[in-house]
């Protein structure tokens, strides 16, 4: 099932309107797939897909706030040569 699936349904089980910034989301913005080679709007993803994309960018976020603060750390031991 879609987000955009999920949404409507969303709006139907509810009976409110989906707000404009999130709709505008659904639609204009993209997700590169790695495996298919193309970018794909993001309401046209599978709920759990777009789960799993999202999981991912944020390990690699950790992957990569965890080597700044190394580069940090190594910065701070070397002091003003560095």
């Amino acid at each position: 099932m879609t987000l955009n699936e999920i949404v409507k349904i969303t709006e139907i089980v509810t009976g409110r309107k989906t707000p404009c910034n999130i709709t505008s989301f659904l639609e204009n913005e993209y997700y590169y797939s790695q495996s298919k080679g193309v970018n794909i709007k993001i309401g046209e993803m599978d709920l759990f897909y777009y789960i799993n994309s999202t999981n991912k960018e944020f390990r690699e976020l950790d992957v990569n706030k965890d080597a700044l603060n190394k580069l940090r750390e190594v910065k701070n031991i070397l002091g003003p040569i560095a």
